[in-house]
C-alpha cells in the first residue's frame, strides 16, 4: 500500500505522533507547576482563571502544531518540485 493510501485509509495520523523525553519531561513539570499553583490560589475565581489560562494555552499549542505541519508539509511540496524541476533542466 502506498503512502497516500494508507493516509487515506486512515493508517497515518499526522496529528497523532510519539513525544520525546524532553517534551514528556516539559510537560510532567508545567502539569506539577500549575498544580502548585492552584493548591496556593484560595478563590474558586481565582482557580477558574488557572484553569481558563491552561485551557487557552493547551489549543493555542494544538493550534501551532497544525501550523507547524502545514508549513512543513509546504515546505517538502516546494523542495520536490525542485528537484523535479532541476531534474528536468538538468537530464
Amino acid at each position: 500500500m502506498t503512502t497516500l493510501e494508507n493516509f487515506y485509509f486512515g493508517n497515518i495520523t499526522p496529528s497523532e505522533y510519539k513525544q520525546s523525553k524532553d517534551t514528556k519531561e516539559k510537560l510532567s513539570e508545567t502539569t506539577a507547576l500549575i498544580d502548585e499553583l492552584k493548591s496556593l490560589l484560595t478563590t474558586e475565581q481565582q482557580k477558574e482563571i488557572i484553569e481558563q489560562i491552561d485551557s487557552c494555552q493547551l489549543s493555542l499549542l494544538a493550534l501551532s502544531e497544525c501550523d507547524a505541519y502545514i508549513e512543513g508539509f509546504k515546505l517538502g511540496v516546494k523542495m520536490t518540485t525542485e528537484i523535479y524541476a532541476d531534474k528536468q533542466q538538468w537530464g
